[in-house]
């Protein structure tokens, strides 16, 4: 591990609030100055696809090459020359990892270097490693694997406040860096056909995770969280899932810049209307515009006194649910009171078993849809209420009528999974037998599984094999079977042709038939010298006309009975039919 380039220091002065602070992050300051021209590919290419060590260390160079211009435009040092204490103390690169980090860097073209350090010996002062960003006249690329340099031509980049490179990379974990890179990028770092940029974007957490590359869908939603919490970013309007794709809504998300924290009002949700394009893997909102309301946002610890006094009763009912004053204060500030009031009026339907309170709060946050009991129609009589209400019924070990009824919930899982397995067993079994065997399989398990919804999560992949198994078996026997009896069926015009093909061959080339005829005689004088059985046997039939045509057909290289019957026969057969 290298350790002698310590006390080396750097030629460029350090960036203003590199060093970590104390105090709580206030938001982003204004993009008109204060900011770091940016490559786009920092934050499609770099982020997504390298370590934190990576990344740390190529964001540290664009900081210092591309934060610090002269009059011109023109950066004011395009090598930099650092030394390990600088990566650790400033990058945020813990010494272990900063040799891999470089290595993987240099590797992958995002950096390039110039000068190799010397150690510091007795009578050598040494000399600190030099290293620059890699740029590419290349076209644009966001993938990893075509990657050779940051592009170097006019457009695709971005001025990004410096606090994203000053607090945010070095200090926070790749995942937080993820998520506060994708708003950025999807937000300021896009830019309209009007040429302006976009303030706030919808973002599903499938979009993030794709496009951020996270591996975990809770690491994920922990990252947003804290994004959040440290006000790295907004959300401006929370995001909807449904099992219907009308009600599903994805969540907006912005940038927290330093002004609203301390002087503008707080944002409802924006009115905007959705474009989808053929060139962006996410659709956000083209057109905004913002309403604002009277209620100012206040710093530190709030104790909620003005939102309990604005509407004390919906505040005591929260508390009442076994909420804190604080988190009821929040609630009542950052969602609406339909909102609010219409999850708190389906808490009962979604029969909350131990913690109502909290099962209310992933509601309200997530804004779920009614239960489906108050909002699905009369589900007796379906395809998935029969296969429920058997399924329930074999498991119990009834044979006969079923004595209790699934509940919605239930019909409708039930039912997904019915229609799957109508598709693999079209008109061919009931949604009752289906229903009966999945409990019957269930029952018969180690440990058995109680639960519809477990049992399909359980053992509904392999049932369902098992039925398309079967289906196909069953597929490949009657073909079978109709092939046998279809060669049964034709084999005697098949023979027939190769008679006349015989008789021709006869007549026209005498010679070539009679090769054919010294050939049989020197077979037949093998057969009658080879004392084993099967020879005898071959002996017996090697006269028949069967024989002969065959031997005949093997001699001239005529089509067997199914190349004959596909070229020649006109009721040819069709596995379809």
């Amino acid at each position: 591990m290298p350790t002698t380039m310590d006390g080396e220091k750097m030629i460029l002065r350090p960036a203003n609030s590199s060093e970590q602070s104390v105090s709580p992050f206030l938001g982003f300051k204004a993009p008109t100055s204060n900011t770091t021209y940016t490559p786009n590919q920092f934050f499609d290419v770099v982020i997504p696809n390298f370590s934190r060590g990576v990344v740390r260390i190529v964001a540290y160079l664009i900081r210092k090459t591309l934060g610090w211009c002269d009059a011109n435009g023109n950066p004011q040092e395009t090598q930099i020359e650092v030394t390990y204490s600088e990566l650790e103390k400033k990058a945020g690169v813990s010494r272990d990892m900063i040799r891999p980090a470089l290595d993987a860097a240099l590797s992958s073209h995002l950096i390039e270097c110039v000068a190799v350090g010397r150690p510091k010996l007795a009578h050598d002062a040494g000399q600190s490693s030099c290293y620059q960003l890699c740029w590419s006249s290349l076209p644009y690329t966001t993938r990893s694997e075509e990657f050779r340099g940051f592009f170097e031509g006019e457009g695709n980049r971005t001025d990004i406040p410096n606090e994203f490179f000053d607090v945010i990379v070095p200090q926070e974990p790749l995942s937080v860096i993820k998520v506060v890179g994708s708003v950025i990028r999807h937000s300021i770092g896009f830019q309209t056909k009007h040429g302006r940029r976009r303030q706030q974007v919808a973002l599903s957490y499938h979009q993030i995770e794709n496009y951020a590359r996270f591996g975990s869908r809770a690491d994920l939603a922990k990252a947003v969280r804290t994004a959040i919490e440290k006000n790295y970013i907004l959300r401006m309007e929370t995001g909807v899932f449904s099992y219907e794709a009308s009600e599903r809504r994805r969540a907006v998300y912005a940038i927290r810049w330093f002004d609203n924290l301390i002087s503008q009002k707080n944002e409802l949700a924006p009115e905007r209307s959705e474009k989808q394009t053929s060139i962006s893997q996410i659709s956000e909102p083209v057109d905004q515009s913002e309403k604002r309301t009277n209620i100012k946002t206040k710093l530190g610890n709030e104790t909620g006194n003005s939102h309990a006094a604005a509407d004390s009763d919906l505040h005591l009912k929260l508390v009442a649910t076994g909420f804190s004053g604080k988190t009821a204060t929040k609630l009542m500030r950052e969602h609406s009171r339909q909102d609010i009031e219409e999850q708190m009026a389906w808490l009962p339907g979604r029969s909350p078993a131990r913690s109502p309170a909290g099962l209310l709060l992933r509601a309200i946050e997530q804004r779920w849809p009614a239960p489906i009991k108050l909002r699905a129609p009369e589900v007796s009589g379906t395809a998935g209420w029969e296969f429920a209400r058997c399924f329930y019924a074999a498991y119990g070990g009834n044979h006969g009528e079923p004595v209790n009824d699934p509940s919605p919930r239930e019909a409708q899982i039930a039912e997904v999974f019915v229609q799957r397995l109508s598709k693999a067993r079209p008109g061919e079994s009931t949604p009752g037998e289906w229903g009966r065997f999945l409990g019957q399989l269930a029952r018969e398990q180690r440990n058995p599984f109680p639960s519809l919804t477990l049992a399909i999560r359980q053992l509904g992949d392999a049932y369902l094999m098992q039925i398309e198994k079967q289906r196909l078996h069953e597929q490949l026997s009657s073909i079978t079977e109709r092939r046998q009896q279809h060669e049964e069926m034709h084999r005697e015009a098949w023979l027939h042709w190769l008679a006349e093909q015989e008789a021709e061959t006869r007549l026209t080339s005498p010679g070539e038939y009679a090769r054919f005829t010294a050939k049989r005689e020197e077979d037949r004088a093998e057969l009658k010298a080879d004392p084993k059985p099967w020879s005898r046997r071959v002996l017996e039939h090697f006269d028949t006309d069967s024989a002969r045509l065959n031997a005949f057909r093997e001699f001239s290289g005529l089509p067997g009975f199914w190349r004959w019957d596909a070229e020649f026969n006109s009721q040819s057969f069709n596995p379809t039919s």
